[in-house]
């Protein structure tokens, strides 16, 4: 365990409300979290988040707060229960021009001091990624604010993905990152492919890896967007498809494979961040036992390889 709180910790407790013990102990860096299988304690945290990143943001459940230590709903209960207030969701209640009025007229009661509350602790979390100083703190910040206030294709211009109804039976193993990394220099393995899923403007998205460890493993090469969370570029997704279904797809330039639409793909899982999501030079503080596996394992230079090396093999396969 650390000695003194992890600071998206003491962020959470200082401005917003506690993080939930699960979280709590994981981003601490409990020695429990700390195995092969799991990798670390932020790699769990960032497992625990895509349960609620894969789900979509229902305005009428409470779900999502139970990222937070005995978050209490019952303020915002009332609120959608009565139909005088027209609040149909809880989410970004902050920018909800619909509340207005009732702090308006009922400014004085402690119902709308309590309503008055949840907007502030709202509005609090909207900017707490600003008050962050660690890379890694800011990522999950921001993916915890994304969950509670949700964003759209609008709003960013990001591509939303499909999410799947269900978990796919791919892992989200620590060693992922092996193949990955093997791909950023050029070195696929020979019975290895590389699908691209590209955008509309033919610009990669994803990379998905084949014969490579767990088949229909893909990793972002963008931020993207599912269910209204933001997740960065290094995020580690599972894929469904059948790709002999697809019409629209093109061979690649350099190595077995296709450039594909994301738009013909049935669907995505997040499955959790990978080492590559986070700058090389704080790797190691983000990713504590699990960087160490990777370099004791004799990954392929995990402490160098940049994500933009990644993005330069997937724009090569893709004709002009």
């Amino acid at each position: 365990m650390r000695e003194t709180d992890h600071e998206i910790i003491q962020l959470f407790k200082q401005h917003v409300h506690p993080l939930s013990n699960k979280l709590t102990e994981m981003l601490n860096e409990h020695f429990s979290h700390q195995t092969e299988r799991r990798g670390c304690g932020y790699t769990q945290a960032t497992r625990v988040l895509a349960d609620y990143i894969n789900s979509p943001r229902l305005s009428q459940d409470f779900a999502d707060l139970k990222l937070f230590d005995q978050y209490e709903t019952k303020t915002l209960k009332v609120l959608l229960e009565q139909s005088q207030y027209m609040i149909s969701d809880w989410h970004n209640l902050d920018l909800n021009s619909q509340i207005q009025p009732l702090l308006a007229t009922e400014n004085s009661s402690e119902f709308a001091q309590q309503v008055q509350r949840q907007r502030q602790l709202q509005q609090q979390l909207r900017s707490i990624t600003t008050q962050a100083q660690l890379e890694e703190t800011q990522i999950l910040c921001q993916l915890i604010a994304d969950i509670i206030l949700p964003q759209n294709t609008a709003e960013t211009g990001l591509v939303e993905l499909k999410a799947l109804a269900e978990k796919p039976k791919v892992g989200s193993c620590p060693m992922a990152e092996n193949f990955f990394l093997k791909i950023a220099h050029g070195r696929v393995l020979r019975q290895g492919e590389l699908n691209i899923f590209v955008d509309e403007q033919q610009q990669p998205l994803l990379l998905e890896k084949l014969n490579m460890g767990d088949d229909h493993s893909c990793i972002s090469l963008k931020p993207i967007l599912m269910n209204g969370v933001c997740l960065p570029a290094g995020s580690l997704f599972s894929v469904n498809y059948d790709r002999t279904a697809i019409q629209n797809k093109t061979q690649n330039q350099q190595y077995k494979g296709y450039v594909i639409p994301y738009s013909e793909i049935n669907g995505f899982w997040f499955l959790r961040l990978t080492t590559l999501a986070i700058s090389p030079e704080n790797r190691a503080r983000a990713f504590t036992t699990h960087y160490q596996q990777q370099v004791e394992n004799g990954l392929f230079s995990p402490g160098t390889t940049c994500l933009q090396q990644l993005v330069d093999v997937a724009t090569a396969q893709i004709r002009n």
